[in-house]
């Protein structure tokens, strides 16, 4: 957060942070959505956050979305510190640190292209109106990532809203203003989990390792928790706790 997107108003000021500060992961996502929602992006427009998407007998979480009338901005945000290092195809992506510590996480493009393909399910829609947003916390270095395409896009969050401008002032409008709304009203009551749905959402993602299936435990590392699969050293899967 810098003193220039405060000014711009892009950024909430230091005072507003403080009030506003839970954890790293809430935090960030707390920033992406202020960004997002003070007049710094022109056009027709509705934000939501957190919204638990049906899939089958089970929910996917999506942290941020933006109904625009030229589009639908799916927004997966990654508040990590470290060097990123992935590609379009692997399963999981690598976060680095000075030390020689990595933890490994699940490919943010395909976990977002899950959220596109349930969201679109839900609102009858083609995944071609979708756009997916990676969006990775100030406080890393993108080392080794995808060059954007047309429908998705990494970038770390101090360049989220120029990339987001650029890319909504090329396409034409798409939604009326009661379309925009129709769409908020159905995905409004996704929003309003109760404590014990999103306590069960969260042991569903959090609790198996994707490569093996085991257990996945909470270990600790120099730099903070992490989780790690249960049948180490056989499988070293590890996974961020919002690092």
């Amino acid at each position: 957060m810098g003193l220039l997107e405060i000014l711009k108003g892009e950024q909430p000021g230091i005072i507003t942070s403080l009030l506003h500060y839970r954890n790293v992961g809430q935090y960030g996502e707390y920033l992406t959505e202020y960004a997002l929602t003070h007049d710094n992006i022109a056009g027709d427009l509705v934000v939501l956050k957190n919204v638990y998407v049906p899939t089958g007998s089970k929910t996917t979480e999506i942290d941020m979305l933006m109904i625009h009338e030229k589009g639908i901005f799916v927004i997966e945000s990654k508040n990590y510190s470290g060097w990123i290092f992935g590609d379009c195809n692997q399963l999981n992506w690598t976060q680095s640190f000075p030390n020689g510590e990595k933890h490994k996480f699940y490919n943010p493009i395909k976990q977002n292209r899950t959220h596109i393909k349930a969201l679109a399910e839900y609102l009858g829609k083609p995944v071609s109106e979708f756009m997916s947003y990676i969006v990775f916390s100030e406080r890393c270095t993108l080392k080794k990532v995808p060059p954007d395409t047309s429908d998705v896009i990494i970038v770390r969050r101090p360049h989220m809203l120029k990339r987001l401008r650029s890319q909504i002032d090329s396409m034409p409008v798409k939604y009326t203003h009661d379309e925009i709304v129709a769409m908020k009203d159905k995905l409004t009551n996704l929003t309003n989990k109760s404590t014990a749905e999103k306590k069960q959402h969260i042991e569903n993602i959090k609790t198996k390792c994707p490569f093996c299936g085991s257990d996945l435990v909470k270990r600790n590392g120099k730099y903070g928790a992490f989780w790690g699969c249960s049948a180490y050293p056989k499988c070293k899967f590890t996974r961020p706790i919002d690092k």
